[in-house]
């Protein structure tokens, strides 16, 4: 059976090693503290954002994936 495509292989949740800068809200992300980054562009730049931003990101996101159930009239799975 081939292999299951992963759609979200370039999002993660990664914990600052160093300050960094979230590219919505230009805030700086403190080192120690976990943000969404998500890789981008043919050099999979990573691109960094605080918790209030990641949750606008991510609501989007969610929202996009559920029309997408409906429109195959598929069920999403249980929430876990």
């Amino acid at each position: 059976m081939p292999k299951i495509r992963d759609i979200l292989g370039q999002v993660s949740v990664e914990t600052a090693q160093r300050k960094r800068t979230c590219q919505r809200s230009s805030e700086p992300i403190v080192m120690g503290e976990n943000c969404l980054v998500i890789k981008t562009g043919p050099m999979n730049s990573p691109q960094s954002y605080k918790n209030a931003s990641a949750r606008q990101i991510l609501d989007s996101a969610w929202a996009k994936l559920h029309r997408l159930y409906a429109e195959l009239n598929l069920q999403p799975p249980p929430a876990s």
